[in-house]
């Protein structure tokens, strides 16, 4: 069997999309909560049952302080199977290949990839735990001794993520931006944590690097609140700054928001 291994901030009305979509393929869920609202993990925690959810706590910094591999390891090492796929929150199956049969069938394989009907990009996200791990703090990729399997295992489909708060799809938005500027940010500071990270991205960071850092310390509280892991004073921040309000979000090649992908409220 496999185990689904994902993680989230928040919208975790769409996650039971993905959880229903690969229900019955992944007898197991395990789950990095990273949530900020607390009626959010209650809303998890009531698909603990139907989904078989180990719920793995994190601190809600703690992607931005440790980067994303490190979260999918703890997460891959939490899991029951020897098999195990990623997804992100609000990513779906489009066309079933024969995900349960190929991976049985193929046992000398540890990694099997997926595939998206407009973006040629093949994602290793299926594999063997034992043999391979994560590696690079952002646009991370699987390292060890690879054995792939050289066909597609399914289709994948992105929904739309959850945005009848306006105000929390906002949040999950800032937090987004948080995150991952400072991963790119980490990747020039810090050039001995790019890891298995494609160094295409380096040019990227470099590239940005000045307007991402500016954007951050803008923030004010908010991005201080992440480097100290104080919720309090992030929440605080955005109930009461009057600048949060002004912000604005817009989708680039470095980072998709939630909403509309040209100009985001």
């Amino acid at each position: 069997m496999i185990s689904l291994l994902t993680m989230g901030s928040g919208n975790v009305k769409v996650l039971k999309q993905t959880l229903e979509s690969f229900n019955g393929i992944c007898n197991e869920v395990v789950y990095g909560d990273l949530l900020l609202f607390d009626e959010d993990r209650v809303i998890v925690e009531s698909y603990e049952h139907e989904f078989n959810i180990k719920i793995t706590p994190f601190y809600f910094n703690d992607i931005f302080k440790r980067g994303f591999s490190a979260i999918l390891n703890v997460l891959a090492e939490n899991a029951s199977n020897d098999y195990v796929m990623y997804m992100n929150t609000s990513e779906v199956i489009d066309e079933d290949y024969g995900i349960t049969e190929t991976i049985k069938n193929n046992p000398d394989c540890n990694a099997f990839y997926f595939i998206h009907r407009t973006d040629p990009h093949r994602w290793f996200r299926a594999y063997n735990r034992h043999e391979l791990q994560w590696s690079g703090r952002i646009h991370e990729s699987l390292e060890g001794e690879y054995r792939p399997y050289h066909k597609p295992i399914f289709m994948m489909k992105d929904l739309e993520k959850d945005l009848d708060n306006p105000l929390k799809a906002k949040i999950f938005n800032d937090v987004k931006e948080i995150v991952y500027f400072q991963q790119y940010i980490s990747l020039i500071d810090f050039p001995e944590q790019l890891g298995a990270t494609d160094p295409g991205w380096i040019k990227f960071a470099a590239e940005n690097y000045d307007s991402m850092k500016q954007r951050l310390l803008g923030k004010g509280k908010r991005y201080q609140a992440f480097i100290d892991g104080d919720l309090e004073s992030y929440m605080n921040d955005v109930m009461t700054n009057p600048e949060f309000e002004k912000e604005r979000f817009e989708s680039n090649i470095g980072i998709e928001y939630q909403g509309d992908k040209r100009y985001l409220l």
